[in-house]
């Protein structure tokens, strides 16, 4: 039963879908860049990203949209360089588990490399793999194996290879974050938040019986844990130097701090039918309204802290529907594709803050295939 139970979750985890803007004003049709992929497995044919114009001129003065390359078969996990990222797609020398009225492969992760298409294996065998995490300095994976709402976490050092179990190879969320180059922070379904080092000796931090429940949306930054309870309800944020811990706000979906830690970029429920992104000072009192939508996702900072990167699909006439990059600044927003609006991932920022991984699921001859598409952009 765990391996039908695996097999759902990879359709389950696979959620998460609809045109960039040309400031020439002629619609540009980007080619799918599938044809530069090496394995079979990441072939599947997908919808071209169709480009059309966008009117906000003022953002158009210090945006330009240099590439779309789309990567079929694939989501995109996070980067490892400039021109790697580590994906997770299914195996195709694995073993099928029957699902449904079909059959399902199982999930590995691969280092995939954006220049031709070549890809590595990272881990890949019989199991569903996935929840792929690099630490800050690129040298150490977090991974899971996943089963439905829970996996069983590793940590991998890269150069060597080898890998560590953590929590004593019990179950925890799929969910968690990088403290800092050395430790991971994660939570379990008993409503605890631990905090792990590198060989895998965990700590616990909180009980959450008091405190949310159960975490999730966990995001750090410096020494500070953030996340929000299990009702959605309020933000918490715990201080691992002093263990103090903070609660403030109501209606809270998740919070996004800085790169800096100087405000958050906060997701919060303003009507029965209405998602507001917004910039919030640490306390959670709002700053500036970016977005508003019937569901905001995928919020990201870039590294410099200058810009987020973000979703929006709405009840009207899905005019105003896409993935977005708005300058905090100015608040002003650049649509960049209504094609990627319902793309449920958070997207992933390249180190240089010039590329964005953006994953999105369609659904194809009843079978539902993910694609990460990797945007290039100028300033």
């Amino acid at each position: 039963m765990k391996s039908m139970a695996a097999a759902a979750a990879v359709l389950a985890l696979l959620a998460g879908c609809a045109s960039p803007s040309s400031p020439s004003g002629e619609t540009v049709v980007v080619p799918d860049a599938s044809n530069t992929q090496t394995d079979d497995s990441t072939q599947t044919a997908a919808p071209d990203i169709t480009v059309t114009d966008n009117t906000n001129a003022s953002v158009y003065a210090d945006l330009k949209l240099e590439d779309i390359q789309q990567i079929n078969g694939v989501r995109g996990q996070d980067w490892l360089s400039e021109d790697e990222v580590v994906v997770n797609r299914q195996n195709d020398a694995g073993e099928p588990t029957e699902f449904s009225d079909g059959e399902i492969l199982p999930q590995g992760l691969y280092v995939h490399t954006l220049a031709g298409g070549k890809e590595k294996k990272i881990v890949a065998d019989n199991t569903n793999w996935g929840g792929a995490k690099l630490s800050p300095d690129k040298k150490h994976l977090f991974y899971q194996e996943i089963f439905e709402m829970t996996g069983v976490g590793y940590i991998m050092d890269l150069e060597t290879g080898e890998s560590v179990q953590i929590a004593d190879g019990r179950e925890i969320l799929i969910d968690g974050a990088w403290l800092d180059d050395e430790h991971f922070v994660y939570g379990n379904i008993e409503g605890q938040l631990f905090l792990t080092d590198l060989s895998g000796k965990s700590e616990q931090l909180l009980d959450l019986k008091d405190a949310g429940q159960r975490a999730s949306g966990i995001q750090t930054v410096g020494d500070i844990v953030y996340y929000t309870g299990l009702n959605e309800q309020e933000l918490f944020a715990y201080h691992t130097s002093t263990k103090k811990l903070e609660r403030f706000g109501s209606g809270i979906l998740w919070a996004i701090p800085a790169p800096d830690g100087s405000q958050l970029a906060l997701v919060k429920r303003t009507g029965k039918t209405e998602m507001t992104l917004m910039l919030t000072d640490l306390a959670g009192n709002e700053k500036k309204t970016l977005a508003t939508g019937t569901q905001v996702f995928g919020t990201s900072w870039s590294p410099d802290g200058k810009r987020l990167a973000y979703t929006v699909t709405s009840a009207d006439d899905g005019s105003k529907d896409g993935f977005y990059i708005s300058d905090v600044n100015t608040g002003e927003a650049f649509m960049i594709s209504s094609d990627l609006a319902d793309a449920g991932d958070a997207m992933k920022w390249s180190p240089s803050g010039t590329k964005i991984m953006v994953n999105k699921v369609d659904r194809k001859n009843g079978e539902l295939m993910a694609q990460s598409s990797i945007i290039t952009v100028s300033w």
